[in-house]
């Protein structure tokens, strides 16, 4: 299972585990990563196989004879399969045909069976047919009954008024009784009609919806029971069940959680007493229509699945702490607001992994202010704040109806696939965007509930190596709007330089700077504008 790199690679750079969230490939990853692909390219029925577009991870760790290789896994099954040579085994096999998940899935199909059965049946087809037909005639002769007792009703009236004989005026009173006790014993008939109609409707639906509750116990006693088959360790030699997990986290599993490439590999490399040096997780095939996902790019984890897990399996490894990589600025201020270049790697506000925000910056070295926007922890630039209530409403209702200007600037990373880009290049973009649940923070293209989202962009450089510079101007404010809009398919096909989130190439940082701002002053209402330049991305 353990693969070796060919002779003429040598690990030369200290290789350690980083944050699977956020990493940058080491290269014995993208190396790794590269012959993985290599051998899918070359052998047809593999490449078939994942062409659809699949998550692949590799590892590379060192033996107890100190000898370096790797190992690889897809995530989930590929054509039906958990198991394909080359590729480590699935923590636990749900594909096996004699084992206790597959006994419980066929019961669940046979319930589906059945639910599907009684629900297109002839039987309960025809009965709601007559229910609609009963339904139709007993307000028909109901109607008709009801009309023909108003007219005689309307006819004894006028024989009331030109007439006095008791014994004509005796037999109207009884003709009146009978037409009521006769609409009485119709409706009393179709009542009863219509009743045993539905009463028969009602013994199939009740009996599909026992089928459907049973179904649904059945279903989460099986997915509960398979994630107690999913025992996993970590560098300290702690074992646990992804539930309690989960339940030491406050949340539960989502259906899938373990069958991701990355708590794949680092499961047989402690099973094997393997040690992991690096690890990465590469997209290999088409990309998806929503998802950002490019042949060949390098993604983070996803957090739903894996956050609590690959948590857990990564207890006693420190990762190395993400640089901030110039100290704030103030570039301008008055008595009603500043203005601050913020560093990347700097959170906006306050947020839950304790790092010291601008917000917190700014309030410590001048005193109170409120942010009226936000940038992205890894972009830097120009960033408002208002020192007044009044300000602060002013510049938030600029932003919210959009009438202030931003320029970025950016580094996008080369890609084959992408779209040729050159000097001069002018455009726009507009992708309908939306959080991606299971991948937080990132977004997702989303046509059916996606927010509208529209950049224009000028290219202002392309670089020896590929590498394309870039002018942006966003006319929305969507999250992560230009990341997504450089690196979909839709978009630019080229993520931004260093955007781990988005498959980027390695750089030192993400490679996108808030340059400049326009806006009304909010106490004098003249066009203000504010720049930062910045010094190539460091």
């Amino acid at each position: 299972m353990i693969h070796r790199f060919l002779e003429d690679f040598i690990l030369d750079e200290p290789c350690g585990l980083d944050n699977p969230f956020r990493y940058a490939p080491h290269p014995s990853v993208k190396e790794a990563a590269r012959l993985v692909m290599q051998r899918l390219d070359e052998n047809a029925a593999l490449a078939s196989d994942f062409a659809e577009g699949k998550m692949l991870g590799v590892l590379v760790i060192k033996d107890g004879a100190d000898s370096f290789g790797y190992l690889a896994a897809f995530s989930g099954n590929v054509g039906g399969k958990s198991m394909i040579d080359g590729f480590v085994p699935p923590i636990y096999d749900l594909t096996d045909p004699d084992g206790d998940f597959k006994k419980g899935e066929a019961e669940i199909t046979d319930i589906n069976k059945t639910i599907a059965r009684l629900t297109t049946s002839e039987e309960l087809s025809r009965l709601k047919s007559q229910l609609t037909d009963a339904e139709r005639d007993r307000d028909t002769e109901l109607n008709a009954a009801r009309t023909k007792i108003s007219e005689a009703k309307k006819r004894r009236e006028q024989i009331r008024q030109t007439c006095s004989e008791a014994s004509l005026l005796e037999a109207m009173i009884k003709e009146s009784q009978f037409e009521k006790a006769e609409l009485k014993r119709l409706k009393t008939l179709w009542e009863k009609r219509i009743s045993d109609l539905r009463g028969q409707i009602v013994s199939i639906t009740s009996e599909i919806e026992e089928l459907k509750s049973k179904r649904a116990s059945m279903s989460e006693a099986l997915q509960e029971w398979i994630f107690r088959q999913y025992i996993v360790h970590n560098s300290l030699g702690e074992e646990s069940s992804i539930p309690d997990i989960f339940a030491a986290a406050g949340t539960t599993p989502p259906g899938g959680t373990g069958e991701c490439a990355a708590p794949k590999l680092l499961e047989y490399a402690y099973r094997h007493g393997l040690q992991p040096l690096a690890m990465g997780e590469f997209w290999y095939g088409q990309s998806p229509a929503t998802a950002v996902r490019t042949h060949g790019h390098f993604y983070p984890s996803c957090t739903s699945k894996c956050g609590p897990l690959l948590g857990y399996m990564l207890r006693g490894i420190e990762f190395p702490t993400d640089p901030i990589h110039a100290e704030p600025a103030i570039i301008y201020e008055d008595e009603h607001m500043l203005a601050v270049a913020k560093p990347s790697g700097m959170p906006s506000v306050p947020g839950l992994d304790g790092k010291t925000s601008l917000l917190e910056y700014i309030c410590s070295t001048t005193g109170p202010v409120e942010p009226v926007h936000r940038l992205d922890m890894d972009t830097s630039g120009v960033m408002l704040f208002a020192k007044t209530g009044s300000a602060a409403t002013s510049l938030r209702a600029q932003f919210q109806e959009h009438t202030i200007k931003k320029t970025y600037h950016a580094r996008l990373s080369p890609a084959a696939e992408g779209t040729a880009l050159h000097v001069g290049d002018t455009g726009t973009i507009e992708i309908p965007l939306s959080p991606d649940y299971d991948e937080r923070p990132r977004q997702k293209a989303d046509t059916a509930q996606g927010k509208q989202s529209l950049t224009a962009y000028e290219v202002s450089e392309v670089l020896p190596d590929g590498s394309i510079e870039i002018v942006f101007h966003p006319h929305t404010g969507r999250t992560h709007q230009l990341r997504v809009h450089s690196a979909h398919i839709r978009g630019l096909g080229h993520p931004i330089a260093g955007d781990m989130l988005y498959g980027g190439s390695n750089a030192e940082r993400l490679c996108l700077h808030a340059y400049s701002i326009c806006f009304n002053h909010p106490c004098t209402g003249e066009e203000t504008v504010i720049s930062s330049e910045i010094n190539h991305y460091r």
